[in-house]
């Protein structure tokens, strides 16, 4: 069933522009001049510091995109609750990460951790193969 009326071709080829754009991008970095200005070292330090809501989003984003459970009782509905509890959770990391003030680096396996509950999150509440009931 083509639900999408021809539109998942274009949706392709743009997520695929978007990921060769970021490789490129990723490549050219790692050739310049400058030490440690990568995404991947970037995003590092953002999680250590303050924002340690990220490796939990890009957990859930890779369970959601390339894991998914496709047991219908773990979905939470149709709708964008799956999306707006994610934002939600960012937002209320950010706030704990501003009133704790800490000072100190977040350890790795700390985040290791978040990543990992992502990820399970994506998998099991968010997943795209859930199967259609008629």
């Amino acid at each position: 069933m083509d639900f999408l009326g021809g539109y998942d071709k274009l949706v392709t080829y743009i997520m695929i522009g978007f990921a060769t754009l970021y490789v490129v991008i990723e490549v050219l970095l790692n050739l310049n001049e400058v030490e440690e200005d990568t995404s991947n070292v970037i995003l590092l330090k953002a999680a250590q510091k303050k924002l340690f809501f990220i490796p939990f989003a890009l957990g859930a984003i890779l369970g959601h995109l390339f894991l998914g459970t496709e047991d219908a009782n773990y979905r939470m509905s149709n709708s964008i609750y799956p999306v707006l509890i994610l934002f939600g959770v960012a937002l209320l990391s950010v706030g704990v990460a501003y009133l704790l003030r800490r000072n100190k680096k977040i350890p790795i396996w700390f985040l290791s951790i978040l990543l990992g509950l992502g990820l399970l999150y994506g998998h099991l509440f968010w997943s795209m193969n859930y199967l259609e009931i008629l």
